[in-house]
């Protein structure tokens, strides 16, 4: 039995339910005394599931036996959308479950509530059509009050699409659109007099905070309630705002009629709180609001809503700043998917992601590139964490009216469902719409449509709220395109690519000084930028795209540097926090965009500890651990950079026992040039600050090679070269593939050719950096070992896949066939 009890002012009403859970784990439930409150309960177990579509899937005729039993959060791509099939189901699939509801009367509405389906959903209710939504990223209610028989037995069939629609957004994105009911569902059941449950998804409730300060807040809360009776109610509305150690601080009351059927808007005014403790990302205090309705002196319906006292603002000049002082923006951007669930991830993943985000320092998260899940929210508003979200208008539009509408609802959706939460700062509506600029299919009119589009969604989140800013996110040279689109919302998001997929480190301070020269009262941030990495591909030659962790580091070392010595910008979002699954992307790893902070499997890698060395309000020491496998063959090889990230002022360091000097942190930052002995190295880094002295201790394997080419050594002894690359790849095994190199007086190298690159699918095989690089026109490889005997292993791959017989190979070890017409097409 459970008791809840719910204040209502004056006096206290208290609501007994018994909510009895059967076999199978469906919940039946009875309300006892049938006059007050709201019930929420789950319905996220006991699917089953059908991939495919079917004209019958919503009659209960229909035999579903053989139907996959699920429960929810689902998506029917958690694995295809990671094979290197070149495409993904995108389509329908069918949902049915039995509600267990024993019906308490008719006084009662039964809501069911989705969190989120991707992308068209269709709902049914005993073979009854109850309600479309369409978007895949938004919330969105349906009343299934007069479907529902309250026999135990009731069918609800769901109809779920994610094929492409080029009226629905998005339409083209780097990231994987999952298909299914990948957020929870629940039952909400209301007295006939309560909050507006059809407000576009949201609460129906809202808290606004026309004006706050140190000293003073002023609170006031709107809303609408619904009166799904045959006669007029007369109702009294009451608003109390708890303080964050729930004790009431402010309390009003206010009369409303309500006519038969209809829905009245209110607004309720709590005046002037004294002394508000303001939310902040180092004292995120939260206030809660709870509001409820009485007809004939029984309280009909209650909500709670969260609440921050804060203000903001972006200046051009100055940055961000927040409750008066300046705060620039230092964040990260997030997706929602992880390995094995894709995007049905349930809520301990998002909230842990979340805590994961603060603790490396970062105050600001830009939820990248559509609304996310209600527990990302709720656990930033508890930690403080100021976000920006926005709905997935990506790389293109359709020039359209339903386009714009479906846009537009998105947009309306959002803003309501996400309103109360403090943590936003910024609502935004595009991201990078033109990046595909020039495109001769690109229909006539298409930019001016796009402008009007902007406009009209700026408009309408100025309309939903005018308390936060609007952000917009466009590429590098969408900036200057001269179309208007820039100086459409409040503050200009880049997303910016330096020393990646164009230009160096050098020039990305210059470009955006020159910018910020051009447009001094526009408000600049850097909505994204970053590198990717594969913890298996090193090098000392890193470059930009060869997927090397001396190259992502090297990046975000120097780029956010740039980016703190230019106060002017709002702030800055990483792309991206974690690795996340983009089914047609394909770099070293299948279908995975690499550029996290943190691997897909949330592993950190070690560029993030430069950013909680420089940001996180605790002692920081970390020795890189992404090569602790190295292996060398020519004269310096066992000579290598080693890095330490640190906050503090000095670190030492000691190797195989051996210190090395004691060097100041610069830059988060601290290396040495380490000389590496065969077998394991013991590496101890020992930083201090102050009284405070941390260490940090990892082991290195390192294969010193060079013996193989002054004797003949035992069996074991091996080289391994990755042919074309220029970087080393450490496989499966902890073999070191080492980087290719031209003969030059030994002691090994290939003879004529050159290197040469590809960013292919490698089927059959994960070891994609091994094979995605060859030498063109080599004659042959020389090494210079000593008489013996040696095993020889050849590892190839065909990426041209044309007909049998097109490349046809012929290998001889010193002048000796030993296989001629290889044709890999043919095997």
């Amino acid at each position: 039995m459970i008791l809840n009890t719910f204040s209502t002012g004056a006096r206290w009403l208290c609501l007994v339910v018994l909510v009895a859970i059967l076999p199978g784990g469906s919940a039946e439930i009875v309300v006892l005394n049938g006059t007050a409150g709201r019930l929420k309960v789950t319905l996220n177990d006991g699917w089953s599931f059908h991939k495919g579509d079917l004209e019958a899937g919503h009659l209960a005729g229909l035999t579903d036996s053989t139907w996959v039993n699920v429960d929810l959060p689902h998506t029917w791509n958690a694995e295809d959308a990671f094979d290197k099939r070149p495409e993904y189901y995108r389509g329908v699939g069918w949902y049915r479950r039995v509600l267990n509801l024993v019906d308490a009367g008719p006084d009662k509405r039964h809501f069911i509530h989705f969190e989120g389906a991707n992308q068209v959903a269709d709902v049914y209710v005993n073979g009854q059509h109850v309600g479309q939504h369409i978007g895949g990223y938004t919330a969105f209610t349906v009343d299934a009050t007069d479907q529902l028989r309250g026999d135990g037995a009731d069918l609800i069939a769901v109809r779920v699409d994610n094929s492409h629609d080029p009226n629905i957004p998005p339409l083209n994105a780097d990231f994987t659109f999952y298909g299914g009911i990948y957020r929870d569902v629940w039952l909400i059941t209301t007295s006939d007099v309560h909050f507006n449950m059809l407000d576009y998804g949201g609460p129906g409730v809202y808290a606004v905070t026309p004006s706050v300060s140190e000293t003073a807040a002023a609170l006031r809360v709107r809303g609408s309630v619904k009166n799904d009776r045959l006669e007029n109610a007369a109702g009294v509305l009451t608003a109390t705002l708890f303080d964050p150690q729930y004790r009431p601080v402010a309390s009003t009351q206010s009369t409303i009629e309500i006519l038969a059927g209809s829905i009245s808007e209110f607004i309720l005014d709590l005046g002037e709180i004294a002394d508000p403790k303001l939310w902040s990302p180092e004292a995120p205090n939260l206030y809660g609001v709870t509001v409820a309705i009485s007809v004939e002196d029984l309280l009909r319906d209650v909500i709670r809503v969260p609440l921050g006292f804060r203000w903001f603002r972006a200046d051009a000049d100055d940055g961000f700043w927040l409750n008066g002082k300046r705060t620039p923006l230092y964040g990260t951007n997030r997706h929602q998917d992880y390995p094995t669930y894709g995007n049905a991830v349930p809520d301990e993943i998002h909230r842990r992601d979340v805590n994961m985000i603060k603790q490396n320092g970062f105050n600001f998260l830009r939820l990248a590139h559509y609304p996310q899940d209600p527990a990302v929210l709720e656990e930033a508003d508890r930690l403080g964490l100021l976000v920006w979200e926005e709905i997935p208008i990506v790389n293109l539009i359709t020039i359209s009216e339903a386009f714009a509408t479906n846009s537009e609802n998105m947009l309306r959706e959002m803003i309501r469902q996400h309103h109360n939460h403090p943590s936003i700062v910024m609502w935004g509506y595009m991201n990078e719409v033109m990046l595909r600029e020039p495109r001769p299919e690109i229909p006539e009119g298409y930019y001016e449509r796009l402008l009007d589009l902007a406009n009209r969604l700026e408009t309408i989140s100025k309309e939903e709220d005018g308390s936060r800013l609007t952000a917009m996110a466009q590429s590098l040279h969408e900036v200057y395109n001269g179309r208007g689109l820039s100086d459409v919302s409040d503050v200009l998001g880049m997303n910016l690519y330096f020393g990646w997929y164009y230009h160096d480190f050098e020039t990305f301070g210059a470009f955006l000084d020159s910018l910020h020269a051009a447009h001094p009262s526009r408000p600049l941030m850097i909505s994204e930028y970053g590198a990717g990495s594969d913890e298996r591909v090193h090098t000392r030659q890193p470059r930009a795209f060869d997927f090397s962790t001396e190259h992502a580091q090297a990046y975000h070392r120097s780029a956010f540097l740039t980016i703190r010595e230019r106060p002017y910008l709002v702030g800055s979002g990483v792309w991206n926090q974690f690795d996340f699954g983009s089914s047609h992307r394909q770099d070293t790893k299948n279908a995975i965009n690499q550029k996290g902070l943190y691997f897909f499997d949330r592993t950190p890698k070690d560029v993030s500890y430069y950013y909680k060395a420089h940001l996180a309000n605790k002692p920081v020491l970390h020795v890189e651990r992404e090569r602790l496998s190295r292996a060398g063959s020519i004269p310096g090889d066992s000579l290598y950079s080693l890095r330490v990230y640190s906050n503090h002022d000095t670190v030492r360091l000691m190797v195989n026992g051996v210190p090395y000097d004691a060097r100041a942190t610069a830059n988060a930052t601290t290396v040495w040039d380490v000389g590496f002995i065969q077998g394991s190295n013991n590496v101890e880094a020992i930083g201090t600050t102050e009284s405070q002295t941390d260490r940090d201790r990892v082991v290195v394997r390192f294969e010193d090679r060079r013996p193989m080419f002054t004797s003949f050594t035992p069996l074991g002894s091996e080289i391994a070269v990755n042919s074309g690359a220029h970087y080393s790849y450490v496989d499966d095994e902890g073999r070191v593939w080492e980087p290719d190199r031209d003969y030059h007086e030994g002691p090994w190298g290939g003879v004529g050719g050159r290197g040469s690159r590809i960013h292919h699918r490698i089927y059959g095989s994960h070891d994609d950096p091994l094979l995605q690089s060859t030498r063109i026109g080599a004659a042959h490889y020389r090494f210079d070992v000593s008489a013996g005997l040696y095993e020889v292993e050849f590892v190839a791959a065909e990426t041209e896949r044309k007909q049998e017989g097109h490349r046809v190979f012929n290998l001889a070890v010193n002048a000796v066939p030993f296989a001629n017409g290889l044709d890999l097409t043919a095997l």
